[in-house]
């Protein structure tokens, strides 16, 4: 029995029997076998510590630049790359295997398909992270509606272009398949045109900027009306939050024929309201009652002041019961809180106004005047039933004058 001396110890000789070990496991399918397994249960340790080494390298150079969602975009780079390891190992293994040859198609399309996957998988993970920082370098007031989808549209044309790889890597021809899936395709274009219209009147929407998400809209179209905040412009439909936090779905292409007022796009809001006095207001007081209201105006920090915006106050018409002043001006915000604290205050300054005027507010009335026929009328040149008719108006007009000089009505 040979003593084992730490001093006398060689790597050369270390070396050689772990070659020879080697070579003696080979010359089995148990010892290839047992050489593939560990091949794999190396690649399956490694592959955490392969992804950590990695991303981190991708952080210093490339994904620095990015100073929001880092750890999430990092989540998904990282698990395409634990893959790689993984693929090496299949591709080391079945190289020690020795598979036979009528297996050699099978493993070789295998490898292929794993390959592809990977680099697929990767590039489609690697979306998100270049899109946050062209966001974050190029694109900080850019829609972000349209960059929703073109990492959507992204996504998806990668999937596809993966997956017809892979089809092809195994014989399959994909022209040939969307050949004869074309009278298929025909069918079901032909029952999916209301969604196609609705992905390209979004398409329109996001075009033309009619608005973005987060924008507070009006929708008009015939009697139907509807108020919210713009959630999420999607492919077929666009997700509208009301007021009472209803969520609301539309069809872009609803949205793309009616009506839109983007509320969020007007920097001021107006204020058009009429102030109706009497009849027995006189001109010195209509005067007087106009131009303190202007002055009003004209001194409030809130009032949008000529020429940037219009402020009129003018005696606009004269109404079958009232007189008519038109207050037209703009609030400096588009909040409507805001607009309505202004308003309020306005209204309030008005009454103070016309009260100190002397004037009063007109209310709707109408006047009746009842004639009474004169008696004298030669009736004899009327039909008989006119003149019966007469005679009796005659007797209930004088005894309704005679009841109202007595105060009895």
């Amino acid at each position: 029995m040979m003593d084992f001396n730490l001093a006398n110890f060689d790597l050369n000789l270390l070396s050689d029997y772990i070659y020879n070990f080697y070579s003696w496991l080979k010359l089995s399918n148990v010892g290839r076998l047992l050489i593939a397994t560990l091949i794999m249960l190396f690649a399956v340790v490694i592959k955490d510590l392969f992804s950590f080494l990695i991303v981190k390298l991708l952080n210093f150079l490339v994904l620095k630049k990015i100073t929001y969602g880092q750890e999430q975009s990092l989540r998904e780079i990282g698990q395409p790359i634990e893959f790689i390891p993984i693929v090496v190992g299949v591709y080391l293994s079945l190289n020690v295997i020795k598979m036979p040859a009528s297996f050699l198609f099978y493993t070789r399309n295998l490898l292929k398909s794993l390959y592809i996957f990977n680099i697929t998988w990767l590039i489609y993970s690697l979306v998100n992270p270049f899109v946050m920082m062209f966001k974050k370098t190029h694109l900080d007031n850019t829609n972000t509606v349209i960059i929703t989808w073109v990492v959507r549209i992204s996504k998806f044309v990668i999937f596809i272009i993966g997956f017809s790889s892979i089809l092809e890597s195994w014989g399959v021809k994909v022209s040939t398949l969307i050949a004869s899936l074309g009278i298929v395709g025909m069918a079901v274009a032909l029952g999916a045109q209301d969604m196609f219209k609705n992905i390209i009147s979004g398409i329109a929407i996001i075009s033309e900027k009619r608005f973005n998400v987060g924008d507070i809209i009006e929708l008009k179209s015939g009697d139907y009306k509807l108020e919210g905040i713009v959630e999420n412009i999607g492919f077929r439909s666009t997700i509208i939050r009301q007021f009472d936090k209803t969520y609301l779905y539309v069809p872009n292409n609803t949205l793309a024929d009616a009506a839109i007022v983007n509320v969020s796009s007007r920097k001021y809001r107006r204020i058009n309201c009429t102030i109706s006095l009497e009849y027995r207001t006189t001109a010195n007081q209509l005067r007087y009652i106009r131009q303190e209201i202007e002055n009003y105006l004209m001194d409030n920090p809130n009032v949008i002041k000529p020429p940037e915006g219009s402020l009129q106050v003018r005696v606009d018409m004269l109404s079958p019961y009232s007189i008519d002043l038109l207050v037209y001006c703009f609030v400096n915000s588009n909040v409507w809180a805001d607009w309505l604290k202004v308003k309020e205050s306005l209204l309030f300054k008005i009454r103070e106004i016309v009260e100190e005027a002397g004037a009063a507010w007109a209310l709707p009335s109408s006047s009746l005047y009842v004639e009474k026929v004169d008696k004298d009328l030669h009736l004899t040149t009327l039909p008989n039933q006119f003149i019966d008719k007469i005679k009796v108006d005659n007797e209930k007009i004088d005894k309704n004058l005679y009841l109202f000089q007595d105060g009895d009505v």
